[in-house]
């Protein structure tokens, strides 16, 4: 056996490899990369299986049959490379543009296949001297030339530029396996350059893609990497105070932030793809705990640092983080090194616990000396901060018992809440269970949010106060932000349904009230004629006119374009009906916008409650049919000055 048909034989082993390599990432759970990485693989079996029939040729048949596998791996390898670095840097590539990068390769291949006849893309080669081999052409055609080898080279190019503009997107760990991968290319890059160029023939030019197999079959099978999706990072990840670690459905380390690498003294690079077995050894039972039950658990590591741990499931449909989990930690090796030196030196906790905002009270177990006294937990120690929460001095709250100090702290909290909140510290004080709740506080300047931690240290238990007033004022803010149309101000209709649902089922069984669904009849030409900013003009000052017509409690939101609906609680059908005829009145009054006078009457539809229906999805159901036959009288009407605009549910 010479070494042509031993190289052949090699390379052909390598195009099986390959077919199968990239039918098992097509095939397999879809993940980032896999479907164009499995393509690439594809087109490589068949690129390299033609490098093998074409070292053996001695037909001009074969010949073609191997030289055409070469073209199209250099036509379709460049833009799949293109395609797969894009997906794992986060981009998206719209079928149209695929289609577009895909022309000139589509060319390229039926302007191969067809060379014998145009010569197009390589000269007509003669049998070769040595062992009866096809030789390599001694020039290429014009196609090739000028179209072919330009515009691979190109993609190529913006395939590197791709990598290299937006790797950052990729978590630094996962940025290793993706480079590596990136980085195996290079050899064959470099075996079809020296080819194009005359420096080697093409009997050798695939030889780099086989020897290159084992390397993808490591990176693929072994470690794994198209599983590591990238995930991209946010800013505010990066710089949270508290070290996060996000792990997936098998608890291996797929992510984390520098505070998670300094607090775990390891970098992202090391802790990617390891359990958490590894990274925490014999006091991973506890992270264990937190994922499998999602509860807040304590661990103490070897270097004696006590981390609070807690974890947050990813619930979306992304491949990319499906079924991970964020495991929180929060180091409080400080708090629990002031609570032992406690019981050794008070004046030091006092000193340090003392300057804390958070309000900070430690309870003991104690027993009465009098005849059928229980155990119970008392304050021992109050810091000053606690004291301004419960709005007492400090020394005052030693010796008060946990149901008596919650009562203090749920001053003007719900009563009912109140009772709850009581019962489940003291319960989980006897289990010895941790207990972490926010609750509201009303007083006469305001309300406040408070944040109360009842966690047990040794045979003590350990309460702590926190104001999360500023925390919950942004929540707040946010929700009202996604709950409220940002063109006129009231309610969208995601508000509108939240707050009138709740409302109705504060209702009491005898309550009444109606529903109105509004419709401006003749905004969208109005909209057409005169422009979206005199729409939008009149769309706030319809808004103005309701408020106007309507009571402080009534519900106003805008569902959408020119549909409003208000629901009318705690009102009789009279009135209801009363208001609905002055709103039509209020509402076909004439506008004032940019120095003319515009007329917009409204249609609208009235639903009693609870005669109609008795849940808001109900009223809405009859209070739009109602609308739209108001609209249909309203548009039917040759003389409109005397149209009904309102109609009642029937």
């Amino acid at each position: 056996m010479n070494l042509s048909a031993s190289i052949s034989i090699f390379i052909g082993f390598a195009a099986v490899s390959y077919l199968m390599l990239g039918v098992k990432l097509i095939a397999g759970k879809r993940e980032t990369g896999s479907l164009p990485l499995g393509a690439t693989f594809l087109v490589i079996a068949y690129w390299v299986l033609g490098g093998a029939v074409e070292m053996t040729a001695t037909s001009q048949i074969a010949f073609t049959f191997g030289r055409l596998g070469h073209y199209v791996g250099t036509a379709l390898v460049p833009v799949l490379m293109l395609l797969c670095f894009r997906e794992f840097t986060g981009k998206v590539t719209v079928k149209r543009t695929t289609i577009e990068l895909l022309i000139i390769p589509v060319l390229s291949i039926v302007i191969a296949a067809t060379n014998y006849w145009h010569e197009f893309m390589w000269t007509i080669p003669g049998l070769g001297s040595v062992d009866d081999v096809i030789a390599r052409p001694t020039e290429f055609g014009p196609w090739f030339k000028y179209v072919h080898r330009p515009y691979s080279y190109m993609v190529i190019g913006a395939s590197v530029l791709t990598l290299m503009t937006h790797s950052s997107a990729v978590g630094a760990g996962q940025r290793r396996g993706f480079f590596l991968l990136a980085g195996c290319t290079t050899v064959p890059l470099i075996g079809i350059v020296a080819y194009d160029i005359g420096v080697i023939p093409n009997t050798f030019a695939t030889l780099p893609l086989a020897l290159m197999l084992p390397i993808y079959g490591w990176l693929i099978l072994g470690q794994r990497i198209i599983e590591f999706t990238p995930l991209a990072y946010e800013t505010v990840f990066q710089n949270m105070q508290d070290p996060v670690i996000v792990v997936d459905h098998e608890e291996r380390i797929i992510s984390l932030n520098h505070s998670a690498e300094s607090l775990l003294n390891m970098e992202e690079t090391d802790a990617l793809s390891k359990s958490l077995d590894k990274v925490f050894g014999d006091q991973a039972t506890e992270v264990h705990t937190a994922i499998d039950k999602g509860e807040p658990q304590k661990l103490l590591t070897h270097s004696g640092r006590f981390l609070h741990v807690q974890v947050t499931p990813i619930r979306t449909q992304n491949a990319a983080a499906r079924n991970a989990n964020v495991v929180m930690f929060r180091d409080v090796s400080d708090v629990e090194k002031a609570q032992r030196e406690v019981r050794d030196n008070d004046k030091l906790l006092r000193t340090l616990i003392d300057h804390s905002v958070n309000g900070i009270i430690r309870l003991r177990w104690v027993i009465d000396n009098e005849p059928g006294a229980t155990k119970e937990l008392r304050c021992i120690f109050a810091n000053a901060a606690a004291g301004r929460y419960l709005k007492c001095d400090p020394d005052a709250i030693v010796g008060h018992n946990i149901p008596e100090l919650l009562k203090l702290a749920a001053t003007g909290m719900d009563p009912e809440e109140s009772v709850i909140l009581r019962k489940r510290f003291v319960d989980a004080a006897e289990r010895g269970d941790m207990v972490d709740t926010e609750t509201r506080i009303d007083s006469s300047k305001g309300s406040k949010w408070l944040r109360i931690i009842s966690e047990p240290m040794g045979k003590d238990v350990a309460m702590t106060f926190v104001d999360v007033t500023d925390r919950k004022a942004k929540e707040e803010k946010m929700e009202s932000i996604a709950s409220s149309d940002p063109l006129t101000g009231v309610l969208n209709r995601r508000g509108f349904e939240r707050e009138a649902a709740q409302r109705l089922s504060r209702s009491s069984d005898d309550a009444s009230g109606a529903l109105l669904f509004i419709d401006l009849n003749d905004f969208k030409k109005i909209n057409d004629v005169y422009g979206h900013a005199a729409g939008d003009q009149l769309l706030k000052i319809s808004v103005g006119r309701l408020q106007q017509s309507l009571r402080s409690n009534d519900i106003i939101g805008r569902l959408g374009g020119d549909e409003f609906v208000v629901l009318v609680p705690d009102a009789d059908p009279q009135v209801a009906e009363s208001m609905a005829i002055r709103l039509t009145s209020t509402l076909e009054q004439p506008y004032r916008i940019a120095g003319r006078d515009l007329v917009c009457a409204a249609s609208i539809g009235l639903a009693l409650y609870p005669e109609h229906a008795n849940t808001l999805t109900g009223l809405m159901r009859a209070a739009d049919a109602a609308m739209y036959r108001a609209k249909a009288r309203y548009q039917d009407c040759d003389d409109r000055s005397d149209v009904n605009l309102l109609e009642k549910a029937g």
